[in-house]
């Protein structure tokens, strides 16, 4: 099936607002069948997470007062995050970078001079392979693919290859990415204060 842009657009915007929520696996708090897919903590504490941000924050030469944020401070943001092995962070920033920017490409500029490789849906499903959400990261990657992005050739082919091997490994995992998937008020809570 092949998609028109503005109807790949739609399809970006509408998986960016869903895909937060998949963080979370769907697990019965009594079922020992999937006690590896509870929600799993943050692994910054929220100090060091907010460090990371001010450093973003200068990086990107913007005022910490501003209340809008543009798509490239997410995206920094969540690739710092995700180096950092904060990958549930990670999947919030990257879902507002695509929420705002949704169109992926090598070499986006930003603003004045400075361009980076913008390709957000390869990394939204690496931070959902590591936490094991393995639908989010199979329609993440999905994603990237329909927007060139492993085609660009900017991606390590060592890193597209091993994400893939996951997913394919977990194919009888992939299911549903959406809403339902956020069960945990309390983890919700943390995971968007923090």
């Amino acid at each position: 099936m092949t998609l028109s842009p503005t109807s790949r657009l739609i399809f970006a915007a509408c998986m960016a607002l869903t895909m937060p929520f998949c963080a979370f696996a769907a697990t019965a708090p009594d079922d020992p069948v999937n006690e590896s897919q509870t929600y799993q903590s943050l692994s910054l504490e929220p100090l060091a997470a907010n460090a990371l941000r001010r450093k973003i924050l200068i990086q990107c030469g913007i005022d910490p007062s501003r209340y809008v944020l543009p798509w490239y401070f997410h995206f920094e943001y969540g690739q710092a995050l995700l180096e950092a092995g904060d990958a549930q962070r990670a999947i919030v920033e990257f879902s507002q970078s695509i929420e705002l920017k949704p169109e992926s490409r090598a070499r986006k500029r930003t603003y004045g001079m400075w361009y980076l490789d913008y390709l957000p849906y390869f990394q939204l499903a690496e931070a959902h392979a590591m936490l094991q959400n393995w639908p989010c990261a199979e329609n993440a990657m999905q994603l990237s693919h329909s927007m060139g992005e492993v085609a660009s050739g900017r991606i390590e082919s060592q890193r597209v290859r091993a994400l893939q091997e996951d997913l394919d490994r977990h194919a009888g995992d992939v299911g549903a990415c959406n809403l339902r998937d956020a069960l945990d008020p309390e983890a919700t809570e943390a995971w968007v204060g923090g």
